[in-house]
């Protein structure tokens, strides 16, 4: 099954530091709900895990995640992800398209991220809509992850001290954003989605 998405979202840093995280794989990976940077290879790809819940589905998947292009002057880049279910016989791959522009004056960063996103096994019976809310959610957690990183780093670097490499642990995991959209989708498949 395959969705293509389209999110953006502001960060209250400048366009430099918000590029420089973005196509940091090792900073950013703990931003993304349930993701973890398990190693480093010697192509300068990344192994990674990514551990989530939705419905009764516990998953986890092991794989490599890896900047493919990047543009410094446009601040563009392109992050690939391919993995495989650790239990099971799913695949999940991920194409995300990054460009950031500048907001508020160059106090703020604009974050347009375009996602291709194709999964196979038990979590594709999940259905699009459900996907496509627990990407739209877990991309949305991300950039909370992301600002609370840029903001501890410009706050240590106008100490004078060197900034902490994530703030991002503290991210709601995957498995509670999956659970609350499958929660929500079962309320309005029900008629209890009114307040």
């Amino acid at each position: 099954m395959g969705i293509v998405m389209e999110n953006e979202f502001t960060v209250a840093a400048s366009p430099a530091d918000t590029y420089a995280l973005m196509t940091d794989v090792e900073r950013v990976a703990p931003c993304i709900p349930g993701a973890q940077i398990t190693g480093r290879r010697d192509d300068g790809s990344y192994d990674a895990l990514v551990t989530m819940k939705m419905g009764p589905m516990s998953l986890s998947y092991k794989g490599q995640i890896e900047i493919v292009e990047q543009d410094d002057a446009s601040r563009t880049a392109v992050m690939r992800a391919k993995a495989t279910e650790a239990r099971g016989q799913g695949t999940a791959q991920a194409t995300l398209t990054m460009k950031i522009t500048e907001a508020d004056g160059g106090a703020a960063s604009h974050v347009d991220v375009g996602s291709d996103i194709l999964v196979t096994g038990r979590v594709a019976q999940m259905g699009r809509g459900i996907m496509a809310d627990v990407a739209g959610r877990m991309i949305g957690e991300m950039a909370k992850a992301m600002e609370a990183t840029l903001v501890a780093g410009a706050e240590a670097k106008a100490r004078g001290e060197e900034p902490p490499p994530t703030v991002a642990a503290e991210a709601p995991s995957a498995v509670g954003i999956a659970a609350d959209v499958t929660k929500a989708k079962i309320k309005g498949i029900f008629g209890g989605g009114k307040d």
